[in-house]
């Protein structure tokens, strides 16, 4: 049986538990990534927890719904084994009628859905194999950072990275709102632990760049990256992924690239012999 939890009423340990051995296993679903990012969450389980359904909730005029939360790729069913068709559908329609409108991304095929597409790159082989299946040019482009004499440091403290001046994201700009909740993310994954923050510097000791990462259960997610011009052009972030990929080679981690439906930032992901991963956009309205 389904049953539908408000916020409170979720055993949190069960349900983190069931996120963690499910075969769908994403960062975002758990609670602890929940809690930073969303307003508020529900979760639809299954039985004991054996399969659950995390649900970000929203109010607007009086009209719950389900939305989709900055910081959070798709979210969905998990469970510890893949779910039929029908077993997914079982679980949208045991979604309360009050919530009106269900609007977010999710790890499953359904009617009405708009696909999207996530990058991988598995990392259980010896680096030099995967070095291979980088492109050319960004083997090029690599050899380029490091003739540059580029420094990478982890780091602890961010502030200083996110007001890098002339910083570039690729055209993506953050709102008030999703600056926010990246701060509070932030703080919260280095309270469980969870994050990895790589930036580059010139030989002058200059910060021109960094990644921010999160390490959770078998998979390294590619957060969100800041680069100024010098940066750029020193190609310090084709330098960062190759380090990451090179630490973390021959492990059971795998480097997810959170995708981008933009052909460029795609173009660029893809370099690093990355794999398509399916996910999709759900947009329904409910009748009373």
């Amino acid at each position: 049986m389904i049953s539908y939890w408000q916020h409170d009423k979720v055993d949190k340990k069960k349900y983190d538990l069931c996120i963690a051995k499910a075969v769908q296993s994403k960062v975002y679903a758990f609670s602890w990534y929940l809690d930073a990012v969303t307003e508020t969450w529900d979760a639809l389980v299954l039985n004991d927890y054996e399969a659950v359904m995390p649900l970000p909730k929203r109010k607007k005029w009086g009209i719950g719904y389900v939305y989709q939360p900055y910081w959070i790729q798709h979210l969905g069913v998990f469970s510890a084994k893949n779910l039929e068709e029908n077993d997914s559908e079982l679980f949208l329609n045991s979604i309360p009628k009050r919530i009106r409108l269900i609007d977010f991304n999710i790890n499953f095929k359904t009617e009405s859905v708009t696909p999207k597409i996530n990058y991988i790159l598995p990392l259980q082989i010896k680096y030099e194999a995967l070095f291979k299946g980088f492109s050319k040019l960004r083997k090029r482009s690599i050899a380029k950072a490091k003739k540059a004499d580029l420094l990478l440091k982890k780091i602890d403290r961010w502030a200083h990275l996110l007001n890098l001046p002339e910083q570039n994201h690729s055209g993506f700009r953050m709102t008030k709102e999703a600056a926010y909740t990246f701060e509070n993310l932030l703080k919260t994954a280095v309270q469980f632990n969870k994050l990895k923050i790589i930036a580059a510097y010139s030989k002058a000791d200059v910060l021109v760049g960094g990644a921010f990462f999160i390490i959770s259960e078998n998979r390294i997610t590619y957060l969100f990256s800041v680069l100024n011009k010098k940066g750029r052009d020193l190609q310090a972030m084709s330098l960062i992924l190759d380090f990451v990929i090179k630490e973390y080679s021959e492990s059971k981690y795998i480097l997810d690239f959170e995708g981008s439906m933009l052909s460029g930032v795609a173009k660029f992901i893809k370099s690093f012999g990355a794999e398509e991963e399916a996910y999709y956009h759900l947009k329904k309205w409910r009748l009373f």
